[in-house]
Formats: C-alpha cells, structure tokens, sequence
C-alpha cells in the first residue's frame, strides 16, 4: 500500500515537471524575442526617463536631468492631474473589472446549446481579429475612427438612461455609474474577445457530473453558480484579471495615453518616456495587489 502510494507520488512529480518544461518551452520564443528585440530599447527608454533628449545634426543628445521629467507634468501643468492623470489611472481599473464581469457572463451564455452557438463565439473574437496588425491599420485608413465614434456616441449614448434613472428615483451616483457603463459598451465588447475564450475553455473543463450531482441534491441555479462554476473558473479568473488590466494599461482610447502619445510625437521624449515607466509602475503596482489578492480564493483541483 505504502509503495503504491508512493509509486502515485513520484508520478504526480513527474507530471508536474514535464507541465513545467510545456511551460518554459511556450515562454521561449517570448524570451527570445524580449532580449533580441526589446530590451534595448527598453533601457534607452528608460535612459531617455532621466534625461533631456535634444536631436542634433550629430545624434541624438541626452543630459541627466534626474527625476524633472517625471515631475515636470504635474508642477507645468495644474490641469494635469485632474483632467489627465486621475481620470486615466481611475479608467484602468474600472475598464479591467467591466470587462472580466462582462466576459464572464458572455462565456456563460456562449457555452450553453443553442443553434448558431460557433457562429456567435465567432463574433465576440472578431474585434481581436480586426483589432490586430494590417487589418486595423487598413480600417483606420478608410475612416474607422471617426465612424465609430460617431456611431459610439450615438447608438450607445446614456441621455436616455440618464432620463429613465432620473425619473425613477435613482440617487445621482448610481446614475453616474450606469452612465458610464453605458457609454462604454463598445468599448468592452471590443477588449473583451480573449477573455471570453479563456472563460470558454474553464467553463467547458467543469465535468457535468458536478451540476448533475447538485441538481439531484435540490441545488437552485442561483448556488450552482456560486458553489461550481465559480470554484471550479477561479484560475482562470486570475489569468482573466490579469491579462485584462495589462490589456486596459496599453489601451490607446485611455486619455493619458494618448497625452503621453503626443509628447512622443511632438519630441518631448524625455517627459513621454518618464511617463511610460510612470505608468508602467502603477500596473506593476496594481498587478501585485491583484494576483494577492485574487490568488488567496483560487482553488486547483489537482492540488493536493
């Protein structure tokens, strides 16, 4: 018995090593690409961080200025920090936590049996599709910014929920929330494609048996939810959280990105690039606390 048990520990190590060497080996051409491609201009970026950077017929000119740019926009400017940087740094967590609600519930919807069911998880991942290399830069050629915020404002404009919430009673924070929930729908819909696959894949992992053994027990839908699906989708919650505040951080729609985007375009390297690392820092930050805190209600099935 002792052997046998021991036979069945040795196994689980060598699964355990072989999911390991999967997981180094998928990381690899990452790996690769980071230090052949992108740590150099990692380094120079964060040279430019602490520097002022001046084009000269001989090169680029850079001069130790210490922590000025990091400091510059917010003593320059007093409009800086409320109409930029906390309405940006505010929108990140917001946008991340709408869209991992937003994908969750879709998923759900998406892994029960109805016809069309391929065609509908088809099109919740076209955004992801169009939303990469030369087939975004083609639409944008062709007027896709301007039509969508045109038709952004439009179709998905909170005035008449505003209206409808005001007249019922809603108290004017509530209203705010909804508002602005609404005026982003778009939004999330578009960002919310590779989250609603990595649901999807948690989601169709839960054997049957588990809602079948509930249901036999008298378990409603409403605890079936709570005890099962979300149990059993929790690893793939943090790697959805995770993934979505990453994915907020870069989005370009954020207005202090698109501040940061313009000083890069206007040559003000230093003060973009110190703003770069800025807010490269607050995800590092707010990833940290995240993942502590998400990780502390994960449960692993095959843990022992």
């Amino acid at each position: 018995m002792a052997k046998t048990s021991e036979n069945r520990k040795k196994g689980k190590n060598r699964l355990r090593r072989k999911e390991a060497m999967y997981g180094y080996l998928f990381t690899l051409p990452w790996l690769i690409g980071f230090l052949a491609l992108f740590l150099r201009p990692l380094i120079t970026s964060l040279k430019f961080a602490f520097s002022n950077v001046a084009f000269t017929p001989d090169g680029v000119k850079t001069t130790f200025v210490g922590w000025e740019n990091f400091i510059s926009p917010f003593r320059d400017n007093i409009h800086f920090m409320s109409q930029y940087f906390v309405p940006g740094v505010s929108s990140f967590w917001y946008e991340a936590s709408l869209v991992c609600i937003f994908s969750l519930f879709i998923a759900i919807l998406l892994n029960q049996k109805f016809r069309g069911r391929t065609f509908a998880r088809a099109m919740f991942f076209l955004p992801v599709i169009i939303a990469s290399g030369v087939v975004i830069q083609v639409l944008r050629y062709n007027g896709l910014d301007t039509d969508l915020e045109t038709e952004n404002s439009f179709v998905f404009s909170s005035d008449g929920l505003a209206i409808l919430l005001r007249s019922i009673g809603f108290p004017e924070k509530i209203r705010t929330v909804f508002e602005q929930i609404s005026n982003r729908i778009f939004d999330i819909v578009w960002m919310s494609g590779i989250q609603i696959i990595l649901y999807l894949s948690g989601l169709q992992s839960i054997p049957q048996s588990e809602y079948e053994a509930a249901q036999i027990e008298g378990a409603t839908a409403w605890e079936c939810f709570w005890k099962i699906t979300w149990v059993r989708v929790s690893p793939m919650t943090l790697v959805v959280v995770i993934y979505s505040i990453i994915d907020s951080f870069t989005n370009v729609s954020n207005i202090l990105i698109q501040w940061t985007y313009e000083k890069y375009v206007n040559n003000d390297l230093g003060v973009s690039s110190a703003m770069g690392w800025l807010l490269c820092s607050i995800a590092f930050v707010v990833l940290i606390v995240a993942g502590g805190l998400i990780s502390r209600h994960v449960f692993y099935v095959n843990e022992d």
